[in-house]
């Protein structure tokens, strides 16, 4: 294979030109791809959380107006309350497995393996977070967890997890002894907020730790770009030159546009500070 550097160009006449400036070497290609190549895992985990994290707080919005729903569209609430609840509880497992897997990626096993402690931890720990980890193998195996709509002028009103219900299902592990000691109706809002906290700390954990390798990833492709007198930087790669006339070559180009959201990430976590000089 027959590595290049270059740029990306634009003009009215000839449109995108693929400039290739210099032959590199494998290594030296390899080294542009690294130093480049973390700013992905940065931006899905982002979109992951980004995904749980609406999917949390649509569903307890949802709650917040079940009063009005029960009054005017009662029937449709026992469907649209479990679409939400599934909604949130697959983005939570998405978020767990994407997290061992770019832990591992970025940082090793080592740390993957610190991410798994720490979820086992909340779990063995907090009541909550493994009530709503388990669910999803509830609604996955067995139901709908949400299974009854309540409404009275003095009692509690909504829609809520039935003990009984719930304890048909023989796969709670640690669980069952806890939903053995919640109320007959149980009330998913709490446990649906202290899981969201739980999730945002592992995020933030995430952002920090990966935080310093992003910003030398950005400051590696601003040099690139000043380099090349402004225009976006690209990668290419081919076999041989018979294939390089033929027009079979593949071209890598870096855009920017995920180098800004990355540093909007870090610029919104609440323990980091960047300050440019």
């Amino acid at each position: 294979m027959i590595y290049g550097i270059g740029y990306r160009d634009f003009t009215a006449e000839q449109g995108h030109n693929f400039i290739i400036q210099k032959h590199i070497t494998k290594e030296e290609y390899n080294n542009h791809t690294t130093m480049l190549g973390e700013v992905n895992k940065i931006n899905a985990m982002d979109n992951v959380y980004n995904l749980l994290y609406r999917n949390g707080e649509e569903l307890l919005e949802y709650f917040s107006k079940i009063s009005e729903k029960l009054a005017t569209d009662k029937e449709s609430i026992y469907l649209d309350a479990n679409r939400l609840l599934i909604n949130f509880l697959s983005s939570l497992s998405m978020f767990i497995d994407y997290g061992e897997r770019y832990n591992k990626k970025h940082f090793g096993k080592a740390r993957m393996k610190e991410f798994q402690e720490t979820t086992h931890d909340f779990y063995d720990n907090h009541v909550s977070y493994r009530f709503i980890a388990l669910m999803r193998n509830f609604a996955l195996h067995y139901g709908f967890p949400l299974s009854v709509i309540k409404q009275s002028v003095n009692g509690p009103k909504g829609i809520f997890a039935s003990r009984e219900s719930l304890l048909q299902f023989k796969s709670w592990k640690h669980a069952t002894e806890d939903i053995q000691r919640m109320p007959e109706l149980i009330s998913l809002e709490p446990h649906i907020e202290i899981s969201m906290m739980f999730i945002k700390h592992l995020y933030q954990d995430f952002i920090y730790d990966i935080a310093p390798v992003i910003l030398k990833g950005i400051e590696y492709l601003n040099t690139m770009i000043k380099q090349n007198g402004g225009k976006i930087p690209l990668l290419a790669s081919y076999k041989n030159i018979e294939e390089f006339n033929k027009g079979n070559i593949h071209f890598n180009i870096i855009e920017p546009e995920p180098y800004h959201d990355a540093l909007k990430i870090i610029k919104s976590h609440p323990s980091i500070n960047i300050i440019v000089k």
